[in-house]
């Protein structure tokens, strides 16, 4: 006990620095979410444009001085249809006339400025700044996912500023003034984003929650003892009982996400490029009435698949692109599996299962909805998204065992899902981690004031 004793008190002030940090900047995450900016939609305009007999996507290519494309899709722009093209390499897309050929000028900007509106409600208000974000940074971390997106800022004194993904008209995030203050606290006090040596960071964070730890466990072991008469003391004890937990859980949670993020893990494949020469064929005839997009979606070590879509969102086609635009007699599923079995390099026969809402496996974060799942032969989850051939998420497996491990513990005990069976709301569960995590803060703040009474009590000190 007295061995504890010592060494609680030896790393009080670290610990303390430590604690009122980390915990106070944790509730500026739930806090960042209730004060930001809430989209006024959340999917996509309605737009469509009528099928008709237009030239092959490879002549328009050509003329536009295009050989590869990372993605190709029909879209309506002003009711009529248009090619846009992301050419291999390059972040902004290109708009091509789908009849003439004839390039759009500014219409990417401009699809964007539309997307913006349309999810922000601001209609009417003047655009401050418009960028091209190809890379993650501190105002779009890599939380969001979506790469390249466009930031659109409004005039107004909240500048508030919507990222957008103009290949799949996707809202990437919202934030605005007071979110990006508060955003970037967070970063600099919770994960000391500052830091940007390599492993310096990782190495900093790991002493300070090690510390934190250690203190917070020789503090259990001095709760067992009696209590003092003085009542700074007895407040100490007091607090500490309910702070004991989360001193506990709430940095090694933490960390263990940080550690097992440091780990190398296999990346997952990635789509083709798309060869322009071979899209030699429209993926939709006259008959097909309005068409909300008609996307080349590619395939690993196969012919990219045409993935044609009804204003609805049904799929109304699915065309393979070679010189003949054969159909493929399927429906999603059929492409999905046609994914699946290029990127695991074998055969998918089974049944794949569709993923409409996010759940504790493929979460809020993945971003794309919907997406199929399929098990692979090491027991991992592997989810890919039709729309655009990409793959999606790979969830568990030997290689992920860990990962998937440090999210569900994170999940439960850092972010508080523990308490979702007792039907807790979002604000309710975050009122209780909250006040958990103030409870370590008072009880931290109490510690620093009895070792502050006797270091002034010590005869050295005051010598």
């Amino acid at each position: 006990m007295s061995t504890a004793r010592k060494l609680h008190r030896a790393m009080a002030w670290t610990a303390a620095v430590t604690a009122v940090v980390w915990a106070t900047s944790g509730a500026f995450h739930p806090l960042i979410t209730a004060i930001g900016p809430k989209p006024l939609a959340f999917q996509p305009p309605a737009t469509s444009f009528e099928a008709a007999a237009l030239p092959a996507p490879a002549a328009l290519l050509a003329t536009a001085g295009i050989s590869e494309a990372s993605q190709l899709r029909y879209v309506a722009v002003d009711g009529r249809a248009v090619l846009q093209v992301q050419p291999a390499g390059r972040g902004e897309r290109v708009y091509l006339d789908a009849a003439s050929g004839a390039p759009l000028a500014d219409a990417d900007r401009t699809r964007a400025i539309a997307l913006a509106r349309h999810y922000s409600g601001h209609a009417d208000a003047a655009v401050a700044e418009t960028r091209l974000v190809e890379h993650f940074e501190r105002d779009y971390p890599w939380i969001n996912r979506l790469l390249p997106v466009w930031a659109v800022r409004f005039a107004g004194d909240d500048a508030v500023t919507v990222f957008v993904d103009t290949g799949s008209d996707r809202l990437g995030t919202m934030s605005d003034a007071s979110k990006r203050l508060w955003q970037g606290l967070f970063q600099t006090l919770h994960t000391l984003s500052f830091i940007e040596v390599p492993y310096l960071r990782v190495i900093a964070i790991t002493v300070l929650t090690g510390t934190l730890l250690l203190t917070a466990g020789f503090g259990a072991r001095l709760l067992l003892s009696r209590g003092g008469r003085q009542p700074v003391r007895r407040w100490h004890r007091r607090i500490a009982w309910v702070a004991v937990l989360p001193a506990l859980l709430f940095p090694a949670t933490g960390l263990f996400k940080l550690l097992v993020g440091q780990l190398p893990s296999t990346p997952l494949p990635v789509p083709p490029t798309l060869a322009a020469a071979a899209l030699t064929a429209v993926p939709f005839t006259e008959a097909d009435g309005a068409i909300r997009e008609a996307v080349a979606v590619p395939v690993i070590g196969g012919a990219p698949v045409w993935r044609v879509v009804a204003p609805r969102g049904e799929v109304l086609n699915l065309w393979l692109s070679e010189a003949d635009g054969t159909a493929i007699h399927g429906d999603d599923e059929a492409l999905a599996r046609r994914i699946a079995s290029g990127a695991l390099g074998k055969p998918v026969s089974e049944a794949l299962t569709l993923v409409s809402a996010f759940d504790r496996d493929y979460g809020f974060a993945n971003k794309r909805l919907p997406v199929w799942r399929t098990t692979a032969d090491d027991g991992s989850g592997w989810y890919f998204e039709t729309r655009s051939g990409v793959v999606a998420a790979r969830v568990g497996g030997p290689d992920g065992a860990l990962d998937r491990a440090q999210a569900l513990v994170f999940n439960l005990l850092h972010k508080g899902h523990v308490l979702d069976p007792l039907r807790v709301t979002p604000n309710q569960r975050n009122i209780v981690m909250s006040a958990l995590a103030a409870s370590v803060v008072l009880a931290a703040l109490f510690g620093v004031a009895l070792r502050r009474r006797r270091a002034a009590r010590t005869p050295e000190h005051a010598a």
